[in-house]
């Protein structure tokens, strides 16, 4: 007896009628399946997440450090050598 691993999970979804079909469109243009086409988009969006994360996270060091521009940073760098 042959096992197959797949390194997949099947997940359902339902989706209004206009949205089903913009999803057969675009992956179709797209040269995708249906699955390969919303794993891109929700890879997109994670990574897309990711970066709202970063930015947030220098926008709250910048804060902290009064940094408002490049001379900022190059003052603070000169101050620790």
């Amino acid at each position: 007896m042959t096992v197959i691993l797949r390194n997949t999970e099947v997940v359902s979804i339902s989706l209004p009628k206009r949205i089903a079909k913009k999803l057969r469109v675009v992956s179709k243009i797209k040269g995708q399946s249906r699955s390969a086409f919303i794993a891109s988009l929700i890879d997109k969006e994670a990574e897309n997440e990711r970066w709202k994360r970063i930015f947030k996270k220098g926008r709250e060091t910048a804060k902290k450090f009064n940094i408002a521009s490049e001379e900022d940073i190059d003052r603070i760098l000169h101050e620790a050598s």
